[in-house]
């Protein structure tokens, strides 16, 4: 039943499942359910339904800003105040009372857009009654502590609701508002908007404080058409396409090898970047500890968190500490791979991309489709690659390149890495300017050391690995004549 007083809606009805408990909400504004009012609710019911030893504090952070709709973040509260909250007063405390209540407090005057109570049936509060509340706020930032939002913005909703509802409460305004229930147990959250992630903030409880781990977090700088013309065909149909759609058999691991600068970390910010997410990029150095059984502990607080995540690529730079278990030197390192073990494991999870120069060091078990479904070799740049590298490097940094010039650098960087081309560039444009010369050119190549016969035995290597690894495996190896 609703109806309209001093021009805000109040809607008062028995919750379905809970027959002797009633539930009045106040309205200030026409509310609208949504998608993101559900998720909401159903964030803030799990710490209602299973209440937590001490209040809650949740920072919700939005990239979309017209995800702050208040009218539709507002609607929240009804299923919180029909189901969790009269679920938590039959189980747990059957005397309390549950508030909650959505405010915007982006302008300088707060505005609570909607409010409400559950009380049990033919409840008169005359005495300051214990509750549960729920409070929401709609912020631009998350400057503020909750202690704070709680002090000032708790008596402000109850007197709202009191100026509202005394009459279908049975008692006086100022009765009311010299009754204010007691928040014993509190849910708070705030949502904000955030123009981009610069990290993601696990917590990890140990003892009295609490350990904060910040994992970086970074858009993809690179595209599919960085990539190797022969790879890009496969990477869309083994593992783009998969991912896109959606597919229940999509691959959730892969593992890059080759040399230093050829490309490994760009290939999985491509990929990345075609899927539209943003790579988590995990170190060691986020998360051991000198302190005994700590790293292990981090370790799995800081998987669990990433893999919860659906807008990330989980990027494991240069992974060659994953050692076989057989060759590690401390038990900590036996039960890191232990740990990834088990969280490569789960179906469920982000695209996991692993990187290494020396695959043999990587623990096998590790690398067995169904955790590693995925594995690309990738050598040294042939004549094709190194003209798109050079290209993208000129456009980069704003040089000026004839296209003889250009044949003439492709000639002159015979096994060089991408990474020495982007660098041999930097270095010609240091002597010449952003017009580069031959000259100059040439200046720059004797500044470099390039072992051929090294090069050329290290991608025969490579070419001999990829033959004899077990698995699905992809590669991008160019003979010597392509070089």
């Amino acid at each position: 039943m609703s109806h309209l007083v001093d021009r805000v809606k109040v809607v008062s009805f028995t919750p379905p499942k809970f027959k002797d408990q009633r539930v009045l909400i106040v309205e200030s504004a026409p509310l609208k359910m949504s998608e993101s009012s559900v998720k909401l609710a159903s964030m803030l019911s799990k710490h209602i339904v299973v209440p937590k030893p001490g209040n809650v504090y949740l920072k919700i952070r939005t990239l979309r800003e017209k995800v702050l709709d208040a009218r539709s973040l507002a609607s929240a509260i009804y299923p919180v105040l029909t189901y969790a909250v009269p679920y938590f007063i039959e189980e747990y405390e059957p005397s309390w009372l549950g508030l909650a209540s959505v405010i915007d407090v982006r302008k300088a005057e707060p505005s609570i857009v909607s409010a409400g109570i559950t009380l049990r049936k033919g409840t008169r509060i005359t005495s300051r009654r214990p509750c549960i509340a729920v409070l929401v706020f709609i912020s631009r930032s998350f400057d503020e502590s909750p202690s704070k939002l709680l002090r000032d913005h708790y008596r402000l909703v109850w007197n709202f609701l009191a100026a509202v509802l005394h009459t279908k409460l049975g008692q006086s305004v100022e009765a009311l508002k010299l009754y204010i229930p007691r928040p014993k147990y509190v849910v708070l959250s705030t949502i904000a908007y955030s123009a981009q992630e610069n990290f993601i903030e696990v917590r990890v409880p140990e003892a009295h404080t609490t350990l904060k781990i910040r994992v970086p977090l970074r858009r993809p700088q690179w595209t599919l058409n960085d990539v190797p013309r022969p790879l890009r065909e496969d990477l869309e149909v083994a593992i783009i396409n998969p991912i896109r759609g959606r597919a229940s058999y999509a691959p959730r691991g892969m593992l890059i090898v080759g040399p230093p600068g050829v490309g490994k970390t760009v290939t999985a910010e491509a990929i990345a970047s075609s899927l539209g997410l943003n790579i988590a990029e995990l170190r060691p150095s986020i998360y051991r500890s000198m302190w005994y059984g700590m790293t292990e502990k981090a370790l799995d607080r800081v998987l669990r968190t990433l893999f919860k995540r659906r807008n990330i690529v989980v990027l494991i730079d240069d992974a060659d500490f994953l050692v076989g278990r057989h060759i590690s030197m401390h038990e900590t390192h036996v039960s890191e791979i232990s740990i990834f073990l088990q969280y490569l494991q789960q179906p469920k999870r982000p695209l996991v991309v692993l990187t290494t120069n020396n695959p043999d060091l990587i623990d096998a078990a590790l690398v067995r489709p169904g955790r590693i479904d995925v594995v690309l070799f990738m050598g040294y740049p042939d004549r094709e690659m190194r003209r798109q590298i050079i290209l993208k490097c000129a456009q980069r940094y704003g040089l000026s390149i004839k296209e003889d010039l250009i044949d003439f650098i492709v000639r002159l960087t015979r096994w060089f890495t991408s990474a020495e081309i982007d660098a041999l560039l930097r270095l010609a444009a240091s002597k010449s300017g952003n017009s580069l010369s031959e000259e100059s050119i040439v200046w720059a190549r004797s500044k470099f050391q390039i072992n051929e016969g090294t090069r050329r035995a290290v991608q025969e290597q490579l070419l001999w690995y990829s033959q004899r690894f077990q698995g699905i495996v992809l590669s991008y190896i160019p003979r010597e004549s392509e070089i």
